[in-house]
């Protein structure tokens, strides 16, 4: 069981798996873990879909109650660290709490996978509570042919790629329980979860270890140079090439394109002396030996 904050106001719905609640006085956008409902409305990559739109009508069903009213519910972290704890460490690319959510007994989280309006989604990591159960319910809903696992619900219309992206997803999964298993203990640090330790680090200059998601790939940079995101718009943490067309340069552009970059295995330990480039954290990359698909030894 994780850390739990109960009885929190819903304040808005604003998908099938994103909601606002009011706590300690302000809107809190909560995004739910291992979960994603598919999209009901432009703005992001994803396709919107029939399965997406009729997920989001559903939500705003279920958090409704029979006065016309948002509902009330309680949420809880996937660990159970503090509070204050999860306040930072879970949070999402864009600042949403990452919790599950709960409403008169009911974990909303696994309804969503149980009834096939979500996969069971572990891009970010398999869940530390529920995985099991999560597991389960998505056999179930794909065996009963539910929502988005029924080829007719968004028939004639855009739908998402289930068969390369599970896949996809469960190989990611598994870099991040060993990154649960081996990189924790042996010090390595995580731009999402130790996102004030990088930075610390970053204004003393000491060498750490940082688990990295580039899936974003890199960009060219005048000057020679090229830019790898290895952040996110929470979580602000580059890497740097100073000489793109160096020998050295060109094989970890070659190494990020080809086995990190897009669908690739995106997260990748890098290793170096963390210093601040403005008011950013980041780690200059001068030799491929810097990343690694393992974690150091401890």
């Amino acid at each position: 069981m994780g850390t739990r904050i109960e009885n929190l106001q819903v304040t808005k719905v604003v998908d099938g798996d994103t909601i606002k609640v009011l706590l300690n006085g302000k809107n809190e956008s909560l995004r739910l873990t291992c979960v994603d409902t598919e999209e009901s409305q432009l703005g992001g990559s994803k396709p919107v879909t029939n399965a997406g739109k009729a997920a989001s009508q559903m939500a705003k069903a279920y958090f409704t109650d029979a006065n016309g009213s948002l509902t009330r519910v309680s949420i809880e972290f996937d660990t159970d660290d503090p509070v204050d704890v999860d306040d930072h460490k879970h949070r999402d690319n864009f600042g949403r709490l990452l919790c599950y959510v709960h409403k008169a007994g009911e974990n909303y989280n696994l309804k969503l996978i149980r009834e096939g309006w979500s996969p069971y989604f572990v891009k970010y990591g398999r869940s530390r509570i529920c995985h099991e159960a999560f597991t389960r319910a998505e056999v179930e809903a794909q065996a009963d042919n539910l929502v988005i696992w029924d080829p007719n619900t968004n028939q004639g219309g855009p739908a998402r790629d289930y068969a390369t992206l599970v896949p996809w997803w469960a190989l990611r999964a598994l870099v991040v329980e060993d990154y649960r298993e081996r990189g924790i203990p042996a010090g390595v640090l995580s731009v999402r979860l130790d996102y004030q330790q990088i930075i610390a680090a970053a204004n003393a200059s000491i060498p750490i270890t940082v688990l990295c998601d580039l899936q974003g790939g890199y960009q060219e940079w005048s000057g020679g140079g090229a830019l790898v995101y290895a952040g996110s718009p929470y979580h602000k943490f580059n890497l740097w090439i100073p000489d793109k067309n160096s020998e050295t340069g060109q094989r970890i552009l070659r190494l990020i394109d080809r086995r990190y970059a897009e669908q690739g295995r995106g997260y990748v330990y890098v290793s170096g002396t963390a210093e601040m480039y403005h008011d950013k954290p980041q780690i200059v990359l001068t030799d491929i030996a810097q990343l690694s698909d393992f974690p150091p030894a401890h």
